[in-house]
């Protein structure tokens, strides 16, 4: 006590609140109102501190003013106030960080306290959901039965103590979610209630069962047998699964999967189940009736309603197997008409690239394989000016369309070949083109037309010869019984002068039916009557001729030069020599007033023939009378001797000798030139000199 007596009061009051103690003294002397009671921390003797609840009042003690001050330890009660603060901080740091939203309500329902992850959760503040109508409104408004909920949740605290359920939230944005509340009532009444989202678990289970259910149905419209097996024992099977190994549902349900698996498939089938290979093999079913099904299988491991089962999809291939069967048998077929048809046949890809050829490919168009695979079908056959028409056929062939036209196509030696093209599609691989040689039917079209022209030609000669015989023979028979009428009549009278004169006549009109008679039975011969053929040399048979025509020639002072070396022929000889002379005959007949007449027999080379010419420097032919000049009695001058079946004749002479005649010239005056061609001897020289 005498040590409290020495001792200033503000020495025992801790250094952290002395100075607020001595404001408040001094507000005291000044006779401010200060607290009469508070709490202070003071020293000890040892220099400890402690907590004391002081209550002054002032007073005077003999007649001095005096505070009397009254002092009780509360460092036991300070110690449990601190204890209480930090599980209150600890508390509250455990609820601000707690991961589950957390909400605390007094008995009266008022919401006291929310954190943050509530804040998170739902968007609304403490303010917003500060009571239970607010709750009712905004928070539990996508919930149609709320206040019965609300009503539940009470009463089970009331009678348990606690509350559980699932419910759906509305968010301040309006978003609704799924939580799990719990809910506690704590001694006082008060409720601490804990939410969290399961949102995403309430979707991921929706999106299972829809899947569930999305899977039951895929798997019962499936045309695949779908098997579901845990350690090898069917635990579900869909209806097509049922159809293929002649079992009922509940039947195979239970059953090992070995049951309907043939004994030489089930090594394969238990491996790739051990393995869990996922790749698709073949393997053998057998159904309950014993019978055995191809199929092909493919199995996959997975976690279903929480255990590890395995899924196989089985298909049966007997259909494909047929197919493939058939398939096999069309493409043998194909092969075999491909390699074996007398048509050439290539196959290409839609880019029209060559694929592939027959062997009649190669004999057709000279063209093997490694000299044309991957090359466009047109730069190999089509020559250039049928590439549009190749083109339009190309295009017809990739939609789809077969089509078929007559063509030529080039060999690799530059020939052409006449071909009856056919372009057949193939779905969406390509097509084949087939080309069938027609050259021998278009050399017979080409004979039948030249047979017809020729036909022609004889129907129009014969209609000719028909006039001729009705109208050149009509006209000296007319002569000559006129004339026979006349002398018949004169000798009757006696008259003797004109009778000369009258037979003469008569004798003139029959030489000149004789000369005609003679004609036409020379021109039947022809083609009837065949002479032996023989080779002999050209330049012998013209000097013939020429020495033959030696009269007529020298009394027109003709000068005739025959070329030297002219070939060897093979022919009719008589009949060739007949065709000398009647050109000759002819190029002397029509000289003209020339004053130098002149006759010129040469050659020109052929292939396979041998080419000759006769040139004369006479009165010429005009063109459009060039091809008339061969025709059965065409007489371009008809004041000229002759019946005009000379040149006719030349022309059946060396037709029958499958040669040509032509003849060319400038025009009148100018001369003509009669051309002719004539097989060549074998192994032809040429002549003598």
């Amino acid at each position: 006590l005498e040590e409290l007596y020495s001792m200033n009061f503000w020495d025992i009051i801790h250094p952290d609140l002395r100075e607020m103690t001595q404001q408040m003294g001094l507000a005291w002397q000044r006779g401010e109102e200060v607290q009469e009671s508070y709490e202070l921390r003071v020293l000890g003797k040892q220099g400890n501190s402690f907590w004391v609840h002081i209550k002054a009042k002032n007073t005077s003690i003999e007649g001095e003013p005096t505070v009397i001050v009254t002092a009780f330890d509360i460092s036991e009660r300070k110690a449990m106030e601190a204890d209480l603060l930090r599980q209150k901080e600890s508390l509250l740091l455990l609820l601000e960080n707690n991961p589950v939203a957390t909400i605390l309500v007094d008995p009266d329902g008022k919401t006291l306290y929310v954190n943050p992850r509530f804040i998170e959760y739902t968007g609304y503040g403490l303010e917003e959901v500060s009571t239970s109508q607010v709750w009712e409104e905004k928070v539990l408004a996508e919930m149609p039965n709320r206040r019965e909920i609300m009503r539940s949740w009470y009463q089970n605290l009331k009678e348990r103590g606690y509350s559980k359920g699932k419910v759906i939230l509305r968010r301040r944005d309006g978003e609704r979610r799924f939580f799990n509340i719990h809910s506690v009532s704590l001694p006082d009444g008060h409720i601490v209630l804990a939410a969290w989202d399961i949102n995403d678990q309430v979707e991921a289970q929706k999106i299972l069962q829809e899947s569930q259910a999305r899977f039951k149905a895929l798997s019962e419209a499936s045309f695949e047998g779908i098997i579901i097996s845990e350690n090898g024992i069917c635990i579900e099977a869909n209806q097509a699964a049922v159809e293929l190994f002649g079992y009922s549902r509940e039947e195979l349900i239970g059953l090992d999967v070995m049951s309907f698996t043939a004994p030489e498939a089930r090594e394969i089938v238990k491996s790739q189940m051990m393995s869990g290979s996922e790749a698709s093999y073949e393997s053998v079913a057998l159904r309950q009736d014993g019978t055995r099904v191809p199929v092909e299988i493919q199995g996959r491991s997975f976690i279903y309603q929480g255990r590890e089962v395995r899924a196989a999809a089985i298909r049966d291939l007997s259909e494909r197997r047929r197919a493939e069967e058939e398939i096999y048998r069309q493409s043998t077929n194909l092969q075999a008409l491909f390699y074996n048809t007398l048509d050439a046949v290539v196959l290409c890809d839609p880019m029209h690239r060559i694929l592939d050829i027959n062997p009649r490919f190669f004999e057709f168009f000279g063209f093997n394989i490694e000299e044309c695979r991957g090359s466009i079908l047109e730069e190999v056959l089509v020559p250039e000016e049928l590439r549009e028409e190749s083109a339009f056929m190309s295009r017809m062939v990739s939609s789809g369309q077969a089509n078929s036209r007559e063509s030529m196509r080039k060999k690799k030696n530059g020939e052409l070949l006449p071909v009856l093209v056919t372009m057949i599609p193939i779905a969406s691989s390509g097509y084949y083109v087939l080309y069938t040689d027609i050259s021998e039917r278009k050399e017979a079209e080409a004979t039948i037309q030249q047979q017809i022209k020729e036909l022609e030609a004889k129907n129009a000669e014969m209609e000719r010869f028909t006039y001729t015989v009705s109208h050149d023979l009509r006209s000296p028979l007319i002569t000559i019984k006129g004339f026979s009428g006349l002398l018949l009549q004169d000798l009757e009278k006696g008259k003797t002068d004109r009778l000369q004169r009258d037979i003469q006549r008569i004798i003139n009109a029959s030489g000149k039916m004789e000369e005609l008679l003679e004609d036409l039975l020379e021109l039947s011969r022809i083609g009837r009557i065949l002479n032996p053929y023989s080779n002999f040399p050209m330049n012998q048979l013209c000097l013939e001729v020429v020495e033959l025509l030696s009269g007529p020639i020298s009394q027109k002072k003709v000068e005739v030069v025959i070329a030297p070396y002219m070939p060897w022929v093979q022919g009719d000889r008589r009949r060739i020599a007949e065709v000398v002379q009647n050109l000759l005959e002819n190029a002397i007949k029509f000289m003209g007033t020339n004053d130098h007449p002149r006759i010129e027999i040469g050659y020109f080379p052929g292939e396979g023939e041998c080419g000759f010419f006769i040139k004369d420097n006479g009165i010429g032919i005009e063109a459009k009378y060039q091809e008339k000049v061969f025709g059965l009695f065409d007489k371009l001058d008809q004041s000229t001797e002759g019946t005009g079946i000379g040149l006719a004749l030349v022309k059946r002479i060396i037709e029958l000798h499958l040669g040509r005649i032509w003849v060319e010239s400038a025009g009148a005056g100018q001369g003509s030139t009669f051309y002719f061609t004539l097989p060549a001897a074998p192994d032809s020289k040429k002549g003598d000199k």
